[in-house]
């Protein structure tokens, strides 16, 4: 499986969801508007199975990943459907992407230096 067919089924799905309530007046409750974004799984007339965590590498068990997580929505209650565009993503081994900044602090402070505490500074102001 190429990258290319890995991002192909991205999607963003805006939909109505059921509430449960406990111990809460019931005539105050509504249901919620989520949205979710990941892969399409499955699509036909009724429903629509969405995966947002799944493994990275093709499965090698009959029927699917079994550890994948996702939602099974009912079409009647999808607000918005949007396939997404994605472009393909850099090789890791020449990824530019970088978490950390480039730019390194060079302020730090550390409750081990005495000459930077505040009550070395007042004992040096006192004794002047």
């Amino acid at each position: 499986m190429n990258a290319d067919s890995k991002l192909k089924d991205l999607i963003f799905i805006r939909y109505i969801d059921h509430v449960l309530y406990n111990r809460a007046p019931a005539l105050t409750m509504k249901p919620q508007t989520r949205e979710a974004v990941g892969w399409l799984v499955y699509d036909c007339e009724q429903y629509v199975i969405l995966s947002w965590d799944r493994d990275a590498e093709p499965s090698t068990l009959h029927g699917g990943d079994p550890k994948a997580s996702g939602l099974v929505l009912l079409k009647a209650d999808i607000l918005e459907f949007r396939k997404l565009e994605a472009c393909q993503l850099p090789p890791k081994e020449n990824s530019e992407c970088r978490l950390n900044s480039q730019k390194t602090t060079s302020k730090t402070e550390s409750a081990l230096q005495p000459e930077k505490r505040k009550t070395q500074e007042k004992k040096k102001g006192t004794t002047k």
